[in-house]
């Protein structure tokens, strides 16, 4: 990996030793007609705060406010104006915001329950009870009793626990309570709920970005822990960029996460930073698993570089030759190295710009007369930039007198292909044994069906690597995490990038793949996966953007064909995470301006459903004989395009009814992509 000079670290400088802490001890009063939500703070966080009238599964969650700042180091308040109605009369209309009401008295709660949900009902009397569901995981329900609608028993909260978050109306809670007016009057209910959101932990003014620089941001637990951050994602001048890394730093021995944005990639000025994170609130992994993605507000923010790569193109994607090209300012000699993937001197060129703008077009040789263009050998080039000149100017954008030299490393360049792209084929090695004794002689069909997949590139002698991925019980937590440390690091981001399509067979989820065991129904059947403490035995698509697909430390490695044969894959940012659009694309949007990464053409297969494991979903037998149909069409004699494939496998197969299939299998992109098309280096454009 290349050491970048500024490596990310500008900004690591202006954080605070901020240890961010659950939302606890919050608190809901009414004070006259207002309700004032309070809650523990430390002056520097933002907020979103949701209301909903009822938890009734046709009701929703609205926000009442978003990037709300703490107004106090110590407790933090919000008030709602006008929502309780005046004694014998009726509210005052709604509004929200901040004040100084006057001190507040705590109100009493009551609630007719709503569901057959557990409510915890507090043991002093001093409020109604509330679902349990909607309180935070780890909650403490020792001053609580659990009354249980249904049977009309209590039991003592005391060692009572509630599992991380099961169902998409039961996210992240900060103490949330009904609400009673306390008056004669019919109650006005309702709930309110408070989440921590991530935001910048540096402030800005008066601050020029200049070059890669490292942001740290405030992910805090229990709403938004990084361990739990799926996505990141930095919206430059409101639109999301691919320049922007998720990744840690270490200050004065403290781990801090952030986001580290190329700012050389930018023009230079005035412009505003945002930022959205999706964060799953779960360690079920399944179509079920519930996300929620927190905004920040957007910041202005200064971007002054002295060297800027603003049309830089990551791939030499035309085969024969390659154009550096750099922004600084005017009348400046400048140089150009380059060095190969060992790093080895390449090839070098000198010139000189009046009005700062600066391109070279290399023919892909080196200083020698050697041809560099075998992309199996030169996967990727490292250049560096020397500018020598009046670098310095004044108010007026005037040289000042005097001369000097400044240096950068400019952006990796990547071949767009090797001379043919292999195969990978992951599997989870224990799938149909992990816990559960439901899928007897599953395996024979299992393995079976992976074989045959793997026959198809092997049947055009193309390299096809098997990979089981070590899962279940059996492993420790370090071999599960190891597997896929391997798969992710050795294998598709492997720097030789000979990996361009790849198929995946297990768990997961609109934003996750992995897990560490199986998670089961109350009939031993297999139903989703589930994550253990300390478990980095998953890829998000996070993982797949930063260090493969968008890698700007090492080269970008753009994948010709991917898919993730598991739940709810095509549900979120799994097919953007590899570079390819989430619909359907011609073959003419490739050579268009459109296709900015310049990818050859590609296409990403998944589900946006639950698949198997029930009887809406065939058999064990039917489902593997889909899998082996479908390549069987695809890389046959006859090359058929890859929908037709799929929809020609699940027939053949009698797996699933063809609706059921054409609603829930999903394919991006380059839809007709056939089997043999654009596979090898020379092929495209």
């Amino acid at each position: 990996m290349k050491t970048i000079t500024k490596q990310l670290f500008i900004l690591a400088l202006l954080a605070s030793g901020f240890t961010a802490q659950a939302i606890t001890n919050s608190a809901i009063a009414v004070s006259g007609t207002n309700i004032v939500l309070s809650w523990p703070s430390y002056g520097y966080e933002s907020y979103l705060i949701q209301y909903r009238q009822t938890l009734d599964p046709s009701d929703s969650w609205s926000a009442l406010t978003n990037a709300y700042p703490a107004n106090s180091t110590n407790q933090t308040t919000f008030t709602i104006f006008g929502v309780v109605p005046q004694q014998g009369g009726s509210g005052g209309s709604y509004s929200v915001g901040s004040g100084s009401p006057p001190r507040p008295s705590f109100a009493s709660s009551s609630m007719t329950a709503m569901n057959s949900e557990p409510l915890a009902v507090p043991v002093d009397g001093s409020g109604g009870g509330a679902p349990v569901a909607i309180y935070p995981p780890g909650f403490d329900f020792s001053n609580f009793n659990i009354f249980d609608p249904v049977s009309g028993e209590s039991v003592s909260g005391v060692g009572y626990t509630v599992p991380l978050l099961q169902q998409s109306a039961s996210l992240t809670l900060d103490d949330a309570q009904p609400l009673d007016s306390g008056s004669g009057d019919p109650p006005q209910t309702g709930f309110y709920r408070v989440f921590h959101i991530p935001n910048w932990l540096a402030n800005f003014s008066g601050y020029t970005f200049d070059g890669p620089t490292f942001i740290p941001v405030d992910y805090a637990a229990p709403d938004a822990p990084v361990d739990y951050v799926d996505s990141t994602t930095v919206l430059i001048n409101g639109q999301p960029t691919d320049d922007a890394v998720f990744m840690p730093y270490v200050i004065n021995g403290a781990t801090n996460w952030g986001v580290g944005i190329y700012f050389d990639r930018f023009p230079n000025g005035t412009n505003t930073i945002q930022l959205l994170t999706t964060v799953r609130e779960s360690d079920t992994l399944n179509d079920q698993t519930p996300y929620m993605v927190f905004s920040n507000a957007p910041v202005a923010i200064t971007i002054g570089n002295l060297i800027m790569f603003t049309n830089w193109d990551d791939l030499i994607w035309n085969n024969t030759n390659y154009t550096f090209r750099a922004q600084t300012v005017a009348n400046v000699d400048w140089e150009i190295d380059i060095y190969d993937i060992n790093d080895n001197f390449v090839n070098y060129q000198t010139g000189h710009s009046d009005d700062g703008n600066i391109a070279w077009a290399w023919n892909l040789t080196d200083y020698w007369g050697n041809s560099r263009n075998n992309p199996d050998s030169d996967p990727d080039f490292y250049p560096y930039i020397t500018i020598t000149g009046n670098l310095v100017q004044n108010a007026d954008n005037e040289p000042n007198a005097g001369s000097s030299s400044a240096g950068s490393w400019m952006p990796p360049v990547a071949a767009p292909y090797p001379s043919s792209g292999a195969w990978l084929f992951a599997y989870m090695d224990n799938f149909y044994d992990d816990g559960t004794t439901n899928y007897a002689g599953a395996d024979s069909y299992y393995l079976n069906g992976i074989q045959t997949m793997e026959g198809g590139p092997e049947e055009w002698s193309y390299t096809a690597y098997d990979y089981p991925i070590e899962f279940g019980r059996s492993y420790s937590q370090t071999n599960r995490n190891d597997s896929w440390e391997q798969l992710t690091y050795n294998y598709l981001g492997s720097s030789e990038g000979q990996i361009r399509n790849f198929y995946y067979f297990g768990h997961g989820a609109a934003n996750l793949i992995g897990g560490d065991i199986s998670l089961l129904d109350s009939s031993n059947n297999i139903i989703g996966s589930k994550n253990l403490p300390g478990s980095k035995a998953f890829m998000t698509t996070q993982i797949v953007h930063d260090n493969i697909t968008f890698n700007k430390n090492s080269g970008a490695i753009l994948y010709r064909f991917v898919f993730l044969d598991g739940c709810n894959t095509a549900s979120g940012g799994w097919p953007a995470a590899w570079g390819v659009p989430k619909q359907a694309e011609p073959e003419s949007y490739y050579t268009s301006s459109a296709n900015k990464n310049h990818s050859r053409p590609s296409a990403f297969v998944g589900w946006d459903v639950e698949i198997g494991g029930s009887k809406d979903w065939g058999t064990v037998p039917n489902f593997w004989n889909f899998r082996s149909y479908w390549m069987s069409d695809w890389a046959g004699t006859f090359q058929q395009d890859l929908a037709d494939s799929l929809f020609d496998g699940n027939d053949f197969s009698g797996w699933v009814s063809p609706s059921q299939f054409n609603s829930h299998n999903k394919v991006y992109g380059y839809t007709q992509l056939e089997f043999l098309q654009w596979n090898n280096g020379g092929d495209w454009p």
